[in-house]
């Protein structure tokens, strides 16, 4: 969880790696730094001056030597509120520079790039819908569970359709405030999941081991089709 923490805020395994060991030796020497955390020392070195670039590791002189420290952990929480400050300052900017040419279709892998299509579904406040809904995996299950905090707060309305082997699931879903959720038909099965939320649908594969695909389809006319669809199946489907 930590290191999975870490990374998301883009620290490499090396750095993540070396700030955990001196936040547990304390002051420390490059050597006692090589030493614990079993890494080569060129490699140490790149990383510490990473590490200090980013605000997580402080250095002082003493003796004529380098002595490295982890900054408090209470203090991450500053270094990624500073970052947010910098990038909004240039947002403006960016935003001018942006193409008006936009791609309809986007395709993401992982599961940060599913992380992107929930964070931009909660620009929508309309009602969304949500076709053969699986059980989540672990792996995404945190990360979900402040997604649907953050979408209760904004009174966000979403109808879901689960498939039939997911009844728990589907249960548990249906108690969360403004969701209505139903059962498909036993017959239909589908490792997709479909999202419909404003003009745009979002088609989620792969689950388990299998890497997570995201394809972001951003076209009216298909969101209306796939709506229409959903509104059929819903008339079909079953109570929990």
């Amino acid at each position: 969880m930590i290191n999975e923490v870490f990374r998301s805020i883009g620290l490499s395994q090396n750095e993540i790696k070396i700030y955990l060991s001196l936040l547990e030796l304390g002051p420390s020497l490059m050597g006692q730094i090589c030493g614990k955390t079993k890494i080569h020392r060129r490699n140490v070195y790149d990383s510490i001056e990473m590490l200090k670039d980013k605000g997580f590791i402080s250095s002082t002189i003493v003796n004529n030597r380098n002595v490295f420290e982890a900054v408090d952990p209470k203090r991450i929480l500053d270094i990624l509120d500073e970052r947010k400050t910098s990038v909004e300052q240039i947002l403006t900017q960016l935003i001018g520079k942006q193409s008006q040419k936009q791609t309809l279709v986007k395709v993401y892998t992982g599961l940060n790039g599913r992380k992107v299509i929930f964070e931009d579904k909660l620009k929508y406040t309309g009602e969304q819908y949500v076709l053969g809904a699986h059980s989540p995996s672990e792996k995404i299950s945190a990360y979900l569970e402040n997604y649907h905090n953050r979408r209760i707060k904004k009174k966000m309305s979403t109808k879901m359709l689960f498939v039939n082997q997911d009844k728990l699931t589907a249960k548990k879903f249906g108690e969360y405030k403004f969701i209505e959720a139903r059962l498909l038909p036993d017959e239909f099965s589908s490792p997709i999941a479909i999202n419909i939320y404003g003009n745009k649908t979002a088609i989620l594969l792969g689950s388990g081991s299998i890497e997570p695909i995201t394809i972001l389809i951003e076209d009216e006319g298909l969101s209306n089709d796939f709506k229409i669809y959903f509104n059929m199946m819903w008339k079909i489907s079953k109570p929990i």
